[in-house]
């Protein structure tokens, strides 16, 4: 009977996709407040900084280490579907854990998910292009649709929702929500690998060595660079670092099952797409857990000697 689940899961790989973001941006949009985005009007240095990082910055870095690193074109492409895509909503919950500053954080993912619908097709056709299978051209029409009815519309859903509920009840209904998202993420990386479509015995150790460089590097140039060289304060430094690195893995899936698929021609292609993108968003839950969490004895000690 499991094997049998297992070889429908190709079927249904993208609808779980598409079920799972929606519900993670639901969740984030009913914490979400406007004057969230307002306050940050008045002290728009982080702002500004954490955007282009995530636009520009993390682009360039990873089309000079695919130019440098001969990776597979299918891991290629998923480390430029990754660079592309803006920060996810754990990076929130992170910032929120590790005492950093939430309302940079949830702006920062509000505004580059807005931005997303512009720059993550067009960094996908510039750097992806001449890594895809000859038959598939970077459907940019498609990858602006996935934004907006995935993205968009369920984050001003949550906001709205969020405006007609109590914060408690909000907090309360978000909280349940992310979980709900954070299920479906569970039966997508459980189908994927119980399906045989990823095949880890595919790829040497260099992939997973180099995700976890990848995401190591961007985290702790960000982070160390706001704070030591732009004299950001430890709690935007720390959020600036964490939504760098902890980018919207689920959107990423969406686009992989969108393109490629788990079926067909071209599953082999999108089995390694999918395999470097569900590496990263492992990876990505680790590396931000260290500064969540140094921040937060920080915070602590700090409290106690007052």
């Amino acid at each position: 009977m499991l094997k049998d689940l297992f070889d429908q899961y190709p079927h249904y790989h993208h609808l779980v996709a598409s079920a799972q973001l929606v519900l993670a941006m639901l969740g984030m949009g009913m914490v979400t407040k406007a004057r969230d985005f307002v306050e940050l009007v008045l002290e728009p240095k982080p702002m500004i900084t954490g955007v282009l990082y995530q636009v520009v910055g993390i682009p360039l870095l990873t089309a000079a280490m695919v130019f440098l690193v001969k990776f597979p074109p299918e891991v290629v492409v998923g480390f430029i579907i990754i660079a592309a895509m803006p920060g996810g909503s754990l990076s929130n919950i992170y910032t929120h854990l590790g005492r950093g500053n939430v309302a940079l954080s949830v702006a920062l993912s509000g505004v580059t998910t807005l931005l997303a619908l512009v720059t993550a097709p067009l960094v996908m056709r510039l750097l992806a292009g001449d890594y895809l299978p000859p038959e598939i051209t970077m459907p940019v029409g498609m990858v602006i649709r996935e934004i907006f009815v995935f993205l968009i519309i369920p984050f001003g859903a949550g906001m709205a929702l969020g405006r007609m509920l109590k914060d408690d009840t909000a907090h309360w209904g978000s909280k349940w929500v992310v979980r709900v998202s954070l299920f479906f993420f569970a039966i997508l990386v459980v189908g994927s690998l119980g399906s045989g479509r990823i095949d880890f015995s595919r790829f040497s150790a260099q992939i997973p060595v180099a995700v976890l460089l990848y995401c190591l590097i961007i985290q702790v140039v960000i982070l160390r660079g706001s704070q030591y060289l732009l004299g950001f304060s430890s709690r935007d430094a720390m959020a600036l670092g964490i939504e760098s690195s902890m980018k919207n893995i689920n959107l990423a899936v969406l686009i992989a099952a969108s393109l490629f698929g788990l079926e067909g021609k071209n599953a082999e292609y999108g089995a390694g797409v999918l395999f470097v993108l569900l590496m990263y968003g492992g990876v990505s839950l680790g590396v931000a857990a260290v500064p969540a969490l140094t921040h937060l004895r920080q915070a602590r000690k700090e409290g106690r000697s007052r």
